[in-house]
């Protein structure tokens, strides 16, 4: 047989839609074939005559139900994929990038994301959850967690579950108005030492707006945490997702090839 067409998408079945937040919908996919994939990872995701955009994969690969996306409307592709429902079908490739690399030994991890920067950490968060429960990671694991405002939370029916399981979490919004809120107020990078973890001895991967990426990678320098234990992602625009267009290129690396993480 000749060798795989990395330009040809598969196609998959919309199995179920859930409203996040405003214009931020997940949605479970069941592809025609199956994927192995790792958190961190993405997908090329197409709507047939529309386009293709990256989209971060936001389940664990322990998942037997499908794969899930989490996909904002902001442009022309990622509104038509909005748009699906059960029972649509849409295109897929991938998965592409590196994931995440991951603490397997006793220190402890630290986890800050920013908005819909949660949505690629939530498979990490999940995956790393899984492997302490079956004892095959012992360090403590902290969530930082915050959102521009209450609207804008998601996922905060699993948060609960993340702490049963064992993690301590920290929900923060930049604003409030509402007095049903009952976590706390201000930037993630606000929070970083009532987290309680020893910044010196842990390893912190984080997401989110480029400028809380940089507020929280400093703040994390500053305290003495070495930067070889500081892990965040990158996204840009890309066309192929296999490092051959070149629209990804950063600071000499390839985000699709040598990234997202």
């Amino acid at each position: 047989m000749g060798k795989k067409n990395v330009y040809l998408p598969m196609k998959a079945v919309v199995r179920g839609v859930k409203e996040l937040a405003k214009d931020v919908a997940l949605f479970t996919i069941v592809p025609e074939e199956e994927l192995s994939y790792q958190p961190g990872q993405f997908l090329m995701v197409s709507r047939w005559g529309v386009g293709e955009v990256p989209i971060s994969i936001t389940s664990t690969p322990e998942a037997s139900d499908g794969i899930e996306l989490c996909v904002r409307a902001v442009g022309h592709v990622t509104s038509a994929i909005n748009s699906l429902k059960a029972g649509d079908s849409l295109w897929v490739r991938g998965p592409y990038g590196k994931p995440f690399p991951q603490n397997n030994g006793t220190r402890d991890t630290l986890v800050i994301c920013g908005g819909i920067g949660v949505v690629p950490l939530r498979p990490l968060i999940n995956h790393l959850l899984n492997k302490r429960k079956k004892g095959k990671a012992a360090g403590n694991i902290t969530i930082i967690y915050g959102s521009r405002d209450t609207g804008e939370v998601m996922f905060l029916d699993e948060v609960s579950s993340w702490e049963e399981r064992g993690a301590k979490v920290i929900m923060t919004v930049d604003a409030c108005d509402i007095e049903s809120w009952n976590g706390c107020i201000g930037l993630v990078t606000e929070h970083i030492d009532s987290a309680g973890v020893d910044v010196k001895d842990c390893t912190a991967y984080i997401c989110g707006p480029h400028v809380m990426i940089q507020a929280a990678m400093r703040d994390l320098s500053l305290r003495g945490m070495p930067d070889s234990r500081i892990i965040t992602t990158l996204e840009a625009h890309m066309k192929c997702g296999v490092g051959k267009c070149g629209h990804c290129y950063c600071g000499g690396k390839l985000i699709c090839e040598d990234g997202p993480v």
